[in-house]
């Protein structure tokens, strides 16, 4: 299993964001609570367990130089963290500006992608809502032509 569907929390007063109980069972199950939260380029965050970020770094020690630049930020943006006895992780200052977390927006949507979370804003989330919507007919072509029937 891996994490799908999306969920709605707020942050609470101290930037900790609880995480949804079936998250917690994927994670239970199949890793452990320690996690590697990091700045996307789309303005959210990203959040791997901490065996697929290992993973995903083994990839990164390979890639071009043409990449340095994002994998300089991508690597540089990310903190490790584990969750606390109630399921919830601490989002550092950083992470939670550039996400759009700041205290005037405690609205979190917590997207599952496949091996990962993602931490959206609500207003950066509507407004992605809206985009892929709006490539959908570009979206579907592709889907076909690499042969992916949804």
């Amino acid at each position: 299993m891996s994490f799908i569907s999306r969920y709605e929390y707020s942050l609470d007063t101290k930037g900790r964001l609880n995480i949804p109980a079936k998250f917690r069972e994927v994670l239970l199950r199949d890793y452990d609570y320690n996690l590697v939260i990091t700045t996307a380029l789309d303005g959210y965050l990203d959040c791997y367990p901490r065996a697929v970020w290992s993973q995903l770094e083994e990839k990164f020690k390979s890639l071009p130089s043409s990449l340095k630049r994002f994998k300089r930020l991508y690597v540089s943006g990310a903190v490790e963290c584990s969750l606390d006895k109630h399921g919830r992780v601490l989002l550092p200052p950083t992470l939670r500006h550039w996400a759009g977390l700041d205290q005037d927006c405690n609205n979190v949507v917590i997207v599952g992608n496949m091996d990962k979370m993602e931490f959206w804003s609500q207003e950066r989330w509507s407004i992605e809502e809206s985009e892929t919507i709006e490539s959908s007919a570009d979206i579907n072509a592709l889907l076909d032509e690499l042969g992916v029937v949804i």
